[in-house]
Order: C-alpha cells, then structure tokens, then sequence
C-alpha cells in the first residue's frame, strides 16, 4: 500500500518521568475515527529524548493497539546508525508503515555524507522510509535535484516530509516522479495542500481530526474556496498562536487541559508552557471550535 494521508505528529505523553501508555490510548480514540493515521517518535514526539528501549517499546505498543487499516510511521532519529537500523527493522517487524528520517544532524553535512548516510540506512531493512527535509533543524538544506537522487539511489526511499518552505520543490518533485510528498509545517500546510500533496505530518490535524479532514475532502471535491474557509476558521487561529518554537509544551499543556493526557509533563531540555502561553492556546482553540460546532 501507497503510503499518504493525514498522519499527524503526535506528541509522547509522561506521567511521573514515564510513557504514559494510558493517555497514548485516549489521544487513539481521540484521532483515530477521522484520521488515516498518525506518526510518532518525531520531533513532537521528544524522540530525541527516549531511550532506544522507550522507543522500541512506544513502537512495540502502537502496533498492538491501533485499529486496522491505519499507518503508522515512527520517526528514526538518531545518532548511532547502527540504532536507527534496530528501530527501523522493528518497525518493519511490527507492521508499521514507515520510517521518518531526517539529514544527520551535527556535523556539517556535504551533500555526498547524506547521500552515504541514507544509503546505509536504506540497506538495513525493507522499512519503507520517509525524507524528513527541515533544513531548520538539520542545518542541510537539500535542493529539489539532489532528493530527487536520494530517491533513485535509496530502493526503499519513498516520500518525503516537506517542512522546507520553499514550496517550488513540491512541484518539481511531483513532476514526472512516483514520490509521496507530505506537508511538513503547519504554517504553510494549506498551501501545501494546494499544490497537491499526498498527505500531512502537521501537528493541526490531531488537535482538530474532523474539521482537517473536512478541509482535505473539500479541496479533494475542487471546493477550493470553501476548504479556504474552513481552514481559516476552523484551524488557523489555533496555528497563530500554539507556535512556532514551543509547538510541543503549548499541545501537551492543550491536550491536559482537554483531558486527554493525564499531564503535560515533557522532558528537559524543553521547559513547561506557562500558564499565560496556555490561555492563549486555548481561546485559540475555542474559537475553532465554536466555527466548527
């Protein structure tokens, strides 16, 4: 199966320094009636913040408890090339649909590193994997013409997450070119949509599963304006004001207050939202809601 839709970025809730697998399941029965799916362990997910054990247990956990019919993808960040193989070859043993991966972080990269570097990835397992391009993070920034040699070069490569807001690669990549292509950022993610991407791995479509999807149905319909709409009503004041730069502190400190996580507890080195950050997020989030009922 082709790998797409909205699959959001979800975040890892804790509760008294652990996983806390009880409100992972109520953020499932929250996202799951509407959405294809969702994707964990990524830079919401604090992966970078697990142990390799916490992230093949989160993995191990997710494959038991989704409902048929969804993807999974967990994010492979990393260090150790080594580890990412272990996590991706469990993915693949757990039935999830793909891995997340981003340029090698620390070292300045040359774009022949990356391409050795995704090379040895690709060939530690049969896991389908997904091109995280976020030149703000990485500090690689990767032009249209150079994916698209990663995608030749790299068998089980098959999409790509663009959070880089030069929005012209969309369009060169889906030109002539079998390739997945996701939205990445939030702040663009409805003109991502309009240039036809294949999917989402945002953040806005786990706090508002049934308005996004209302969104991705009407321009499916060509309901361009419409979908407009909805989209400014129902979901970009929330994107005005969660972030950026404090997008996992402002979801969770959202989804205690909905009830949905037992805490918004995170790990250092991110910092608690403050209480005068929250209530920005959720008059924000309440008048969204009050469009959509």
């Amino acid at each position: 199966m082709k790998l797409g839709g909205s699959l959001p970025v979800i975040p890892t809730p804790f509760y008294n320094g652990k996983i806390d697998f009880d409100s992972l399941l109520k953020l499932f029965e929250h996202l799951f009636p509407e959405l294809d799916g969702c994707t964990l362990c990524g830079s919401t997910g604090e992966a970078v913040s697990l142990s390799l054990d916490e992230r093949l247990e989160l993995m191990k956990f997710v494959a038991r408890n989704t409902p048929p019919g969804k993807t999974i993808v967990v994010g492979l960040t990393h260090t150790h090339l080594e580890e990412m193989g272990r996590l991706a070859r469990c993915a693949e043993e757990q039935g999830l649909r793909g891995g997340l991966v981003p340029c090698p972080y620390y070292f300045p990269n040359s774009f022949p590193m990356v391409l050795k570097f995704f090379q040895a990835l690709d060939g530690a397992s049969n896991l389908p994997l997904v091109l995280y391009d976020n030149p703000l993070y990485t500090k690689t920034y990767l032009r249209a013409h150079e994916i698209g040699v990663l995608l030749d070069e790299c068998n089980h490569l098959k999409a790509v997450k663009m959070t880089d807001h030069d929005l012209d690669k969309i369009t060169a990549l889906k030109k002539g070119r079998d390739v997945v292509v996701f939205a990445g950022d939030d702040v663009v993610a409805f003109r991502t949509l309009l240039l036809g991407v294949d999917g989402s791995m945002i953040i806005a479509p786990a706090v508002f599963p049934a308005s996004y999807q209302e969104v991705v149905r009407l321009l499916q319909a060509g309901d361009c304006a419409q979908a407009l709409r909805a989209f400014s009503q129902g979901i970009l004041p929330l994107i005005h004001l969660f972030g950026p730069g404090d997008e996992v502190s402002t979801t969770k400190a959202l989804f205690h207050h909905l009830g949905i996580f037992r805490s918004a507890e995170l790990r250092l080195p991110l910092l608690p939202c403050r209480p005068e950050r929250l209530r920005e997020v959720v008059l924000a989030y309440e008048l969204c809601q009050s469009y959509s009922e």
